[in-house]
């Protein structure tokens, strides 16, 4: 194989921080890319700035579409890319340098279908990197598929981003055969990464920093809305889909399930959609019967399975 990795940036109004974005592409130790860049819709400056680049850089590609949101651009990034190796990198955020050659080393040493790559927190001027015990001492480890999965219901931020994400990674591009990103939907990631770790003969992790994800006031995930709803279908559908697999801790993920429905009820109360009842008190019973329906009766009628409170109880009474 010719090793080429297909960077694919998808891009919506993005100005503020798009240059820096390219520039860490394409001064990449690694030369062997392909660079996407997807515009999803912008109503800035961001067309010419990637534009711009095109005439600087020979492998730049750029391709402008209607807005459809993340998942939409990133799967018609998927749909051109041609290379070997598929990254993603999101257009307000950037690679730190020699990223993409530490990545693909780690591949071709440890023979993976993915690479999951470390980060660091960018709040400028500061980078907020984390202690070095948090991503391994070794420059390489082999993780199996479970494990993987398992770290994507941790709560701590490290590892969870690290392997919950689409960003940050190095994938095959094989692994994307029939699978694409669910249109939408918030949290994308989290109906496919868990897919693409199934889907692979192993996996390693390059315990280097590798990506600077930008805390960024304006970006869509911290501003609540509706749509964030959407991440408890996505455990739904993890949990009905891993539930008899020997490794998964299924149990871990019902805890992530019940700590993301507590978020999501307070996050609808914190944002005053209490308005859209006639009182207060009639909003409480309709997060009470929220509660309820989603701990004692939506699991078991859309999987035929034990919903959270009884699969708890029975597990105690196993152990």
């Amino acid at each position: 194989m010719n090793g080429l990795i297909s960077v694919i940036v998808p891009v919506y109004n993005t100005e503020k921080y798009l240059r820096k974005c390219i520039e860490s592409i394409l001064s990449q130790s690694y030369k062997n890319i392909e660079l996407l860049l997807i515009n999803d819709g912008s109503t800035d400056s961001s067309a010419e700035i990637c534009r711009e680049y095109l005439n600087k850089d020979k492998r730049c590609y750029y391709f402008e579409k209607e807005n459809g949101g993340l998942s939409d651009a990133r799967n018609y990034g998927i749909e051109r890319a041609t290379g070997e190796y598929i990254t993603f990198i999101d257009s307000d955020d950037f690679l730190m340098d020699q990223a993409l050659e530490k990545l693909h080393a780690t591949a071709l040493l440890g023979e993976s279908d993915i690479v999951v790559g470390g980060f660091c927190y960018f709040d400028s001027p500061h980078f907020y990197i984390f202690d070095r015990t948090v991503f391994g001492a070794l420059p390489i480890t082999i993780v199996e598929k479970e494990f993987a999965i398992n770290q994507m219901d941790e709560l701590t931020d490290a590892p969870f981003l690290c392997y919950s994400t689409a960003w940050g990674k190095l994938y095959k591009s094989s692994l994307f055969k029939g699978t694409r990103y669910p249109l939408g939907k918030y949290a994308e990631d989290q109906f496919i990464t868990w897919k693409l770790y199934l889907a692979s003969e192993k996996i390693a992790v390059c315990n280097h920093t590798i990506y600077a994800y930008r805390k960024n006031s304006e970006g869509l995930t911290l501003n609540f809305n509706l749509s964030h709803l959407d991440y408890i279908d996505a455990l739904e559908e993890r949990i009905e889909a891993t539930k008899d697999i020997e490794g998964i801790d299924i149990e871990k993920t019902y805890k992530m399930y019940e700590y993301i429905l507590n978020r999501r009820v307070g996050e609808l109360e914190y944002y005053g959609y209490e308005k859209d009842y006639m009182s207060f008190e009639v909003f409480n019973k309709a997060v009470d019967e929220y509660i309820d329906y989603y701990n004692n009766k939506r699991i078991q009628s859309k999987t035929k399975w034990m919903p959270p409170v009884q699969y708890r109880i029975t597990s105690t009474c196993i152990n």
